[in-house]
């Protein structure tokens, strides 16, 4: 019976490893942005647009660009996280479009001790599943456990 609680235990522990802690920090600490912009192209296919709040992290693979032109298949090309000014690629010349732009920005604000908290709390999740089934299995073999 002890092998079979024990084995129970690291089963419980590796079922807890694979929750998606990390991304429920990100996702409780960002939310989803957009921004849109009206363009005309002439013979120049960039656009540049200044974003309006400042991406999370200044992580760039969060922004994504959509436009309602068919032609269009815009691509960041270029941001600077001091100005927030982006340029877009990949646009088609003598048209009128909105450009959307999506990005992660914030939630918070600018609270340090909630930041401080949520920087800590996979490691103490981690810390948590490592311990677990350790301090189980010593407890199942030295007859503690009831």
């Amino acid at each position: 019976m002890r092998i079979f609680n024990a084995f129970l235990l690291v089963v419980i522990a590796a079922l807890l490893f694979m929750l998606p802690v990390d991304q429920a920090i990100y996702d409780f600490r960002t939310r989803l942005f957009e921004d849109p912009y009206y363009y005309t192209t002439g013979d120049i296919v960039t656009a540049n647009v200044t974003l309006s709040k400042v991406v999370y992290d200044n992580d760039q693979s969060t922004i994504d660009i959509l436009s309602d032109e068919a032609f269009d298949t815009p691509t960041l090309s270029a941001y600077n996280t001091t100005t927030r000014a982006l340029i877009i690629a990949g646009l088609s010349g003598n048209e009128t479009r909105t450009l959307t732009v999506f990005y992660d920005i914030d939630s918070l604000g600018a609270s340090d001790a909630i930041n401080n908290f949520l920087d800590i709390v996979p490691y103490i999740w981690m810390l948590l599943i490592v311990l677990l089934p350790a301090a189980g299995i010593f407890a199942i073999f030295t007859g503690r456990a009831t």
